[in-house]
């Protein structure tokens, strides 16, 4: 059986949960051969994991424009105007609500098999397929109103998302996508031309998630990519064999978006409990605790103010961030409020640490201040740690916490300071909610309960493909890799 985990944005060369979810699943499932298609945007490909001996390659996908030289052959000319242009149309018209799902992908499967063959920059790239994006943007209402530099932005971008497409993967039984974005039509590409089964897991929502990097755009620009990131889920639906959630919140959203509630599974995030457990070391009394990203979604300001709040009652108290940065103007931003609210002795961002157990059995209490979540596995985590947890009431954290931890309401930092001072102030309350913390990992999220789960999934699939007898867990023969001169292609293993 040849399986393929798409993983974009995170794995191997990112950290945070998704990447943690996947390296997780792919060290569980030992006796399954693995093939990887990593999307990164190109800045640093130093992987941040150490690959399991199982992951048989890593397809790398880098977007971002890349020199690309014209091409005006007979045949190029053909397939740009009588394939590419209409297919390019029909994608258009299914993502803007004028088409259906059957269309859109049988125009998806075209165009893939056109960027095999030309590559996605010098079809982008080609002075008819600006002119066609011109005309067909003109020509649809309040599209028009777009402002030169939007419209130059929506192709590029437009470009960059269907970049996967230009991989030429061969065939696969299952390919698992762990996102409902664009590059899941990986995996309608290989479900309509090789049969393969396809497998969505969504942590967050797609379409949420996408919704915040719209803030401050132009009404058209925002109206426009709104909808083209509700159709592109959509799309990842209808076609997806499963549809795994890690929440029941995230079920609510998939459902309102056009998911089959008849194909949807409930499958929570889970930690190693052996490894996040609680430590016999001393722990600073007064000392709080956030593992995530430097990122707007994460609200790392919303613990920043709050902070403020909390040193007013007890001046002795540090708060201590782990975590990289992935936007390096907000981590200034932070800086900043840092600075504004004379809170340099009492914030401290640590940076990445590889070993985070180490950090949440540091805290007193530990805290996760975000706006938006699916189902966090710092919560999780840390709540293996036997740590009482602080967290925004977002995406499914109330399914995680349940009665183990402290609810405040997102974007609120005085409502998050009170949660966290009643930590502080009360050591019996501290350590119950702590023990209850564990209880409740042991019980609902150990890992190996949540790979047993998967790989059902995973049988399930392959026997409703009619594969007889016993399932061979080899990767059998190697893909067949053809990418067009100049792909981006990179193998770990060979």
């Amino acid at each position: 059986m040849k399986v393929l985990l798409i993983l974009p944005g995170t794995y191997p060369y990112r950290v945070g949960g998704v990447s943690t979810w996947a390296h997780n699943l792919i060290s569980n499932l030992s006796d399954l051969k693995i093939d990887i298609l990593a999307v990164v945007d190109g800045k640093d490909l130093t992987p941040k994991f150490t690959i399991p001996s199982n992951v048989e390659r890593i397809y790398l996908v880098k977007v971002g424009s890349n020199i690309s030289r014209n091409n005006r052959s007979h045949e190029f000319m053909g397939d740009l105007r009588e394939e590419f242009i209409p297919s390019l149309r029909l994608l258009l018209d299914y993502l803007l609500g004028r088409s259906s799902c059957e269309i859109a992908a049988k125009a998806v499967c075209r165009l893939q098999r056109l960027f095999v063959r030309h590559g996605k920059e010098v079809l982008f790239r080609c002075g008819e397929t600006w002119s066609f994006f011109k005309r067909y943007f003109s020509g649809k209402d309040w599209l028009g109103d777009m402002t030169i530099g939007e419209l130059s932005h929506t192709i590029r971008l437009l470009g960059d998302l269907l970049k996967p497409l230009e991989m030429d993967l061969g065939r696969y039984d299952i390919v698992h996508s762990a996102l409902a974005g664009f590059s899941g039509l990986i995996g309608i590409v290989q479900k309509l031309e090789h049969g393969a089964s396809y497998i969505l897991t969504e942590h967050a929502i797609y379409y949420k998630e996408r919704i915040y990097d719209l803030v401050g755009r132009g009404d058209p620009y925002r109206r426009f990519w709104s909808m083209v990131f509700k159709k592109v889920s959509e799309l990842n639906y209808h076609w997806a064999d499963r549809i795994v959630t890690v929440s029941k919140s995230n079920m609510r959203w998939q459902k309102e978006l056009g998911a089959d509630e008849k194909k949807i599974r409930i499958i929570p995030n889970g930690v190693d409990v052996d490894r996040f457990k609680p430590s016999l070391g001393e722990v600073d009394r007064w000392s709080v605790v956030s593992v995530t990203r430097i990122d707007p979604l994460k609200d790392i300001l919303n613990l920043i103010e709050a902070m403020s709040y909390v040193v007013n009652e007890i001046p002795e108290v540090r708060c201590y961030i782990y975590g990289p940065v992935t936007d390096h103007r907000y981590m200034d931003h932070c800086e900043a409020m840092v600075g504004d609210l004379g809170l340099k002795d009492h914030v401290k961002f640590m940076g990445y640490i590889s070993n985070p157990e180490l950090a949440y059995n540091r805290g007193w209490v530990v805290v996760q201040p975000s706006m938006s979540e699916g189902a966090p596995i710092a919560v999780i985590e840390a709540m293996a740690c036997g740590k009482p947890v602080v967290a925004t009431d977002v995406g499914g954290v109330s399914e995680i916490l349940g009665d183990a931890g402290i609810l405040v309401p997102p974007r609120n930092p005085r409502a998050l300071a009170r949660g966290i001072l009643k930590v502080l102030s009360d050591e019996e309350l501290a350590r119950e909610l702590g023990l209850r913390a564990r209880i409740r990992v042991l019980r609902r999220f150990p890992m190996r309960r949540i790979v047993k789960e998967y790989r059902e999934i995973y049988r399930e699939l392959i026997r409703g493909h009619g594969v007889k007898g016993k399932i061979s867990w080899d990767l059998g023969a190697r893909s067949c890799l053809k990418p067009h001169s100049g792909s981006d292609l990179s193998l770990y293993r060979s």
